[in-house]
């Protein structure tokens, strides 16, 4: 079981299917092929949502906001201070751009295999 949901996490970080391990999973940068190229695993059947972007987000905040602030509060200068806040903001866009699709990729790869779907009230 271990051993399955780690090739599932590897094949999505290399933004490959999850059921062969082969397919590209994305025909542009956050759009899913509605298949897998190479051994045809519908990809429609799982909807990511905004699960990954609140992944990323969250977890590169957590980090950046942090040296943003002590880098933003170590200098006195108000263009060094200014300087030091967009970098950081820059910076962790970029990161969270770069971190998008392998998180994707591991959401759906991991919805396929064990076969969620969306939430229902009904018993």
């Amino acid at each position: 079981m271990e051993d399955e949901v780690i090739a599932l996490i590897k094949s999505g970080m290399k933004l490959r299917c999850g059921h062969c391990g082969q397919g590209k999973v994305f025909r542009s940068y956050l759009k899913f092929h509605d298949n897998c190229p190479n051994c045809r695993q519908d990809l429609t059947i799982a909807d990511t949502a905004d699960g990954p972007a609140f992944f990323v987000g969250f977890f590169t905040m957590i980090i950046f906001a942090p040296i943003t602030l002590a880098l933003v509060q170590s200098v006195d200068t108000i263009f060094a201070k200014i300087l030091w806040f967009v970098a950081g903001i820059l910076l962790c866009s970029v990161i969270c751009l770069a971190l998008l699709p392998p998180v994707k990729a591991i959401l759906l790869n991991l919805q396929i295999n064990y076969d969620s779907g969306e939430g229902t009230t009904d018993k």
